[in-house]
């Protein structure tokens, strides 16, 4: 592993240096690091947020419960409308959640 024995002294504006701390804050790592990735030609995105991967626990939970009652289905060979019914509200719930999350995040 080679080690890191080189430096560069960079000189900031008062706008330039809020604009890096800005990035450096949303990307979620420190500024040296930021900063070499963004060098080598890396983009950079902001980490999710803990919205986000609540909702892709959700979603996670809801197909679950959708294999399991595709599974029921199979083996009985009837339809519960109401088990089926409430995963599809539940479905709609979360792809709703999932455009507000993607909304705030666009803008």
């Amino acid at each position: 592993m080679s080690r890191r024995n080189k430096a560069v002294v960079i000189r900031f504006t008062e706008d330039e240096w809020r604009s890096l701390n800005d990035k450096v804050k949303k990307a979620k790592m420190p500024r040296e690091k930021f900063c070499r990735v963004v060098l080598l030609g890396a983009k950079i995105n902001a980490p999710p947020d803990a919205d986000y991967v609540s909702l892709i626990l959700e979603v996670r939970r809801i197909g679950s419960n959708l294999n399991q009652l595709v599974r029921k289905l199979n083996v009985l060979g009837i339809v519960h409308g109401l088990e089926l019914e409430r995963n599809q509200n539940e479905i709609h719930e979360v792809c709703d959640m999932l455009c507000d999350t993607f909304r705030k995040v666009v803008k």
